[in-house]
């Protein structure tokens, strides 16, 4: 009589496989529902962006970026040139960072400036030479032709 003999299999190695896919599958979940509330939470802001633009004290100086525009258009008006029209807006970028845009009128030319603003941290860094010299021109009263 031959002894037939079972060959038993471990379970181990089939717990551990669809263990490890388990714990996958939930820290993959946790992440990218984490993901997404961080976008939530700061989607639909772009208001308090351009609001933060307009507040913000270029140089350390006490007139704000909106004050200062403001004046830009007085002077400019004042010398028989033309300065207005402005327009915000704001795009979110990745969370809390938004680009905020101006668009304005200078006599018969349009212009653009740009600006990288952090809701979190609530700070605003100029993008590019027209975001930069805005300030010292509103300041200055220049007006380019």
């Amino acid at each position: 009589m031959a002894d037939t003999q079972t060959k038993k299999e471990s379970a181990v190695p089939a717990i551990l496989g669809w263990g490890g896919l388990a714990l996958f599958t939930v820290v993959f979940a946790w992440i990218v529902i984490n993901q997404l509330h961080s976008v939530e939470e700061w989607s639909n802001r772009g208001n308090e962006a351009v609001t933060l633009v307009k507040k913000f004290k270029p140089d350390g100086k006490p007139d704000t970026l909106e004050d200062l525009i403001r004046g830009y258009s007085l002077k400019a008006k004042e010398k028989g040139g033309y300065v207005g029209e402005f327009t915000w807006d704001a795009k979110q970028k990745n969370g809390p960072e938004y680009e905020v845009t101006l668009l304005w009128k200078n006599g018969n030319n349009h212009r653009v400036a740009l600006w990288r603003v952090d809701l979190q941290q609530q700070e605003v860094r100029p993008q590019g030479d027209a975001a930069a010299s805005l300030p010292q021109h509103a300041r200055d009263g220049i007006i380019d032709s």
